[in-house]
């Protein structure tokens, strides 16, 4: 089944260009060659906890939910949210949602969230010092 979203992290870079892993983005323009396409493009300052939620929010999540769904397991976005939250063997939020997580909780998890998903979900997660 194709897929029908794709979310992707770029940066823009000094000269005011956009920079993002075009590999992928044009693998999924080609298996839907004909169809139409609506672009939503979010900044936040380097290094933010906005910039770290909106990563895991709009990259992450669908990463991994795509990333189960090939695995045979259909999850909403919030389960997602929940299931990784749950699986992180550091400290945890009362509410188990990333966005409870403060900024250093936020960077110890997506480090580890790195490791994880590259193990378990073939997921490619950028490293929290480089957001």
């Amino acid at each position: 089944m194709k897929a029908s979203r794709i979310s992707e992290a770029g940066y823009i870079g000094d000269d005011g260009k956009l920079r993002l892993p075009m590999d992928r983005i044009n693998a999924f323009l080609a298996q839907n060659r004909g169809m139409r396409l609506i672009a939503r493009f979010d900044v936040a300052e380097p290094g933010s906890t906005e910039l770290q939620k909106g990563y895991f929010y709009n990259y992450v999540v669908p990463a991994v939910q795509a990333a189960r769904y090939e695995q045979g397991e259909r999850m909403s976005e919030r389960a997602v949210d929940k299931w990784l939250v749950e699986n992180y063997p550091g400290e945890k939020p009362e509410m188990y949602a990333a966005r409870n997580f403060t900024k250093q909780q936020m960077t110890d998890f997506l480090d580890w969230l790195k490791q994880f998903a590259a193990e378990n979900l073939h997921v490619y997660i950028e490293d929290p010092r480089t957001l």
